[in-house]
């Protein structure tokens, strides 16, 4: 029986380990929310994508260059998948402390990409 508890304990730890989902940086009581959004791209048979995002999201309007005055103070990055067969994510630059970052999201093959964003800032 004790065997079978400490099992269960050692793939309760692994499995928490290796969700896909993510978190940089510690949210403070007077930050606010700067970007929440969901990022959904549909799966490839038999091969695996990478996604970059970017905060702010660098596009080109007819106006203006969208750009972000507050300091990120944390970058949460949830997958929407409940099995774990969410993608593996990498904080390229910025982050936490600076106006921007970049992310990688690489996802396993043949499964799709469904990811919500949330970062906090002041």
């Amino acid at each position: 029986m004790k065997v079978a508890v400490q099992f269960f304990v050692v793939f309760t730890i692994l499995a928490t380990a290796y969700s896909a989902s993510s978190t940089w940086g510690e949210r403070n009581s007077t930050d606010t929310v700067i970007l929440n959004k969901n990022v959904v791209y549909p799966a490839l048979a038999n091969r695996n994508q990478t996604v970059y995002f970017e905060i702010p999201q660098s596009f080109y309007s007819l106006f203006q260059y969208q750009t972000n005055s507050k300091v990120i103070s944390i970058i949460y990055l949830q997958d929407q998948f409940k099995n774990s067969s969410g993608p593996v994510n990498t904080l390229l630059w910025g982050g936490p402390g600076l106006t921007y970052a970049t992310i990688q999201m690489q996802t396993q093959s043949s499964v799709g990409l469904n990811v919500t964003f949330r970062v906090y800032g002041k």
